[in-house]
């Protein structure tokens, strides 16, 4: 059973993402707009990953937009982009030690 999922409205005016709990369905984040445009870009997520059948690479998806909002939402006296702070880096290294588990290719997750 997965844990986490994922809602993708992106051939809209004001794309969004919106990570859910599975068990609760309560919402955790959520990105709109440009903000979704960001993930695309910096390659936290890709289209191909939000529209899987495959439910591992699902999760791992999910797994990736809960990293970053956390990142995001503990560098807060920056704006959300500052990855300065000790907690941020070691979120985007167990992004990339995740990343190595399941396989995927090693790109760029986070800017530092």
């Amino acid at each position: 059973m997965a844990a986490l999922r994922i809602n993708a409205w992106l051939e809209r005016a004001e794309p969004i993402i919106s990570l859910h709990s599975e068990m609760s369905n309560h919402l955790i984040a959520q990105w709109r707009g440009d903000a979704v445009q960001e993930l695309l870009e910096q390659g936290v997520i890709t289209c191909q990953e939000l529209f899987s059948e495959n439910p591992r690479v699902q999760q791992q998806a999910a797994h990736e937009l809960l990293l970053t909002a956390c990142a995001n939402s503990l560098c807060a006296k920056n704006g959300p982009q500052c990855f300065s702070c000790i907690t941020s880096r070691l979120l985007q290294n167990f992004m990339y030690t995740d990343q190595a588990e399941y396989g995927r290719e090693g790109r760029s997750v986070i800017a530092a």
